[in-house]
């Protein structure tokens, strides 16, 4: 079905406000609050048009797989008979519109239920090139909210699917891209040597051949993880189409303290040495319940991004006619491993460990003739 409210058209709100100076060296710093928030968002997965009630769970238990074929099948459940000819179940019975989906839920194009906020401070510092070094650096430090991951279209949200849609100020949580803190810096220096430079300017020919024209170059990259969502099992075995259910969360820090990354153990993923979560705090919900935890958490974060990569380059140009390029590359360059992985299914054994590592150095040399 098209939404009633199809005509209702989405829009987002920006604003900002930003400090710039110019500081001694040829730095020029930037500090700038940014915000947006998306209103009226389209997210068809928002809408669970025929989902049953929170309340059917606790007042007709496991009845509700139970067969209704007839007005005598119903009045033993004690249920409105839909209609003459009707055959299902008991949640399907009580659905709003049994005739049409049964135990399914009905597509909602382009319902407008989705919204978003973000806030932002922002801190960019650029020195312009001068002495052969320029540098840039960028740090944002961020909080993005929603109720289907700021889906601005029909479909493509990341959520799937309120737990209730009867209630969906549920839905609102940290959305599941969003890292709370991004750093990134560039930097780029010609070495100052050889001829036209601070040293050995005078250097003869054949030497400067050697040594000029040398330039190092280094790309920073350190990230915050994004929030962890758990999992649990559905309420009902069958005729329950709400969204995966969630875990119940107990108040304190989900994070374990004793977890230490230097010694992850990758032959034995079971390992406590490996246990990410204070499994203490979680709990799979009761049978028949929903749980009570948020979509997503940002007090609790998946490994972040650690990353530097340098490059060591040398230029000589040959005559007029020809330049000559050899460039050296590493990545990862200290060989930082990232651990992932982390299991948020509470009925798997591994659940709350570590489960994989990624990341190792690698190198690569290139040269190139211009002419």
């Amino acid at each position: 079905m098209i939404d009633p409210h199809y005509n209702q058209i989405p829009y987002v709100q920006q604003w900002n406000l930003n400090i710039q100076r110019e500081l001694p060296g040829n730095i020029v710093l930037d500090v700038g609050y940014v915000a947006n928030k998306g209103t009226r968002q389209k997210d068809q997965e928002l809408a669970r048009i025929n989902q049953l009630p929170v309340s059917v769970l606790s007042q007709y238990g496991t009845t509700l797989n139970s067969t209704v074929a007839s007005a005598a099948d119903a009045a033993k459940y004690g249920i409105a008979y839909p209609y003459p000819g009707f055959s299902g179940t008991v949640a399907s019975a009580l659905r709003q519109y049994p005739q049409i989906r049964a135990n399914n839920t009905i597509t909602d194009y382009a319902a407008p239920l989705g919204f978003s906020t973000y806030n932002s401070l922002q801190i960019t510092v650029n020195k312009r090139f001068s002495k052969g070094l320029n540098i840039y650096a960028d740090y944002v430090w961020s909080k993005a909210m929603s109720n289907g991951a700021g889906s601005t279209c029909s479909g493509c949200s990341a959520n799937a699917g309120p737990l209730d849609y009867y209630n969906l100020k549920l839905e609102k949580a940290p959305v599941s891209y969003n890292q709370p803190q991004v750093f990134k810096a560039y930097v780029n220096y010609q070495l100052p040597m050889g001829r036209g430079q601070t040293l050995l300017t005078k250097a003869p020919r054949g030497v400067d051949a050697v040594i000029g024209g040398w330039a190092m170059a280094w790309i920073l990259n350190y990230a915050s993880g994004t929030p962890l969502s758990f999992v649990a099992p559905s309420p009902l075995a069958t005729g329950w189409n709400g969204a995966t259910n969630r875990d119940n969360i107990a108040a304190g820090n989900m994070h374990n303290s004793a977890f230490d990354r230097t010694v992850f153990n990758y032959a034995n993923t079971s390992s406590p040495t490996d246990t990410y979560l204070n499994k203490a705090l979680f709990s799979a919900p009761a049978p028949l319940t929903l749980g009570t935890a948020a979509p997503a958490y940002s007090q609790i974060l998946g490994f972040g991004t650690i990353s530097e990569n340098v490059s060591l380059s040398k230029n000589l140009k040959i005559h007029e006619r020809f330049k000559w390029q050899l460039r050296i590359e590493f990545y990862d360059v200290f060989n930082r491993h990232q651990l992932s992985g982390i299991n948020t299914t509470i009925t798997s054994p591994l659940f709350g460990q570590v489960t994989n590592v990624s990341g190792n150095r690698t190198s690569q040399i290139g040269t190139r003739l211009d002419f």
